[in-house]
């Protein structure tokens, strides 16, 4: 490399140092002056600290935000969840939920949270957590009180919270599905599906509250209201499991399907179909053109826009295909397109 142009000594070096654990940099940058400049780049430890979490805040350190970088994240970010794992005190607060004594199936956040930025700064963070004990609790996340408990049932299989976080839907073992009033721990309502495994899905068409469940036997069935009233029932993947369920965001469609056959293909089906049926029409349903799905969303940022990732005709290979779910009323028929 030509000594004039040192930069060049660098970018190799810090493309080198790409391939490098964590601690492989560090002990690196203690080799010489350049050796450390190169490992010190920022690009390096944001990539590190990316793939690691993949959400990182630098402001969650705290201080003075000129000191922030990301290998110091990445560094505070370590110390703290090796203190966690052996239940270490540190710069944080931990509080202990005890109370079930079987294993915890899930936990949802109930009052003015998201699960995924929950605001644990408001003295009513509550959470519900769903265990194998047949219980249903609530806490208290700020002190770890116990708010209340359901009485026990079946081993419990699922949890979630609806759309305005003010109810708690749980499936057992049983297949009995069963809502309860978040801030109370009342009984609200039940509904019996016979399956030992259920996958449950809520969502809310016009202010009108729905619950589709898919069963182990491959159908789904549609409740309506907090009375879960059965308002439909169809077959989409007749001795397989229901594991995949979702629903749009314009809450038109909804997809659902097994991941337990490569030859299978998910079903979107017609939301209205399922909560409105009508006699006079069958369940508008279509099977996707492609088989054997692995995993499926729906782009949060787009109505009606489906992404999958299937199998191919190369044993091994998967694919991932992006769909538009659309629908065409034509004179005598309407069709999923």
């Amino acid at each position: 490399m030509d000594p004039h142009h040192p930069y060049l000594i660098g970018d190799c070096l810090i493309h080198i140092f790409t391939f490098l654990a964590e601690d492989d940099l560090i002990s690196v940058s203690t080799v010489c002056k350049d050796w450390y400049e190169a490992a010190e780049t920022p690009w390096l430890w944001r990539r590190i600290c990316l793939q690691r979490w993949s959400f990182c805040n630098l402001a969650a350190l705290g201080g003075d935000h000129l000191n922030h970088s990301w290998k110091r994240y990445f560094q505070r970010r370590c110390h703290l969840e090796k203190n966690m794992t052996q239940g270490r005190s540190g710069d944080y607060t931990c509080k202990s939920l005890r109370g079930h004594t079987g294993r915890v199936v899930g936990l949802v956040y109930l009052q003015g949270n998201s699960s995924l930025m929950p605001d644990l700064s408001k003295s009513s963070a509550v959470v519900c957590t769903a265990s194998t004990d047949g219980t249903v609790r609530a806490w208290n996340i700020q002190n770890g009180e116990n708010l209340w408990c359901s009485p026990v049932q079946s081993p419990l299989t699922k949890i979630i919270v609806d759309e305005k976080q003010e109810v708690i839907i749980t499936s057992d073992s049983a297949g009995l599905i069963m809502t309860w009033q978040g801030q109370t721990g009342q009984q609200l309502a039940s509904f019996s599906t016979a399956s030992s495994h259920c996958t449950l899905l809520q969502y809310n068409i016009n202010n009108n509250w729905f619950l589709t469940v898919g069963t182990g036997q491959g159908s789904i069935c549609t409740l309506a209201d907090l009375t879960l009233t059965k308002t439909s029932s169809l077959m989409v993947c007749d001795s397989f499991r229901v594991d995949i369920l979702l629903v749009s965001p314009d809450k038109k469609w909804i997809v659902a399907g097994t991941k337990e056959n490569a030859d299978l293909s998910l079903k979107v089906i017609y939301s209205e179909s399922l909560t409105s049926p009508s006699e006079d029409e069958g369940t508008l349903c279509q099977s996707v053109p492609v088989p054997g799905c692995q995993a499926a969303v729906f782009i949060p940022t787009q109505p009606a826009r489906l992404a999958i990732i299937h199998h191919t005709e190369l044993r091994g290979n998967k694919a991932l295909t992006v769909f538009d779910v659309s629908i065409k009323k034509m004179k005598y028929k309407t069709e999923i397109q």
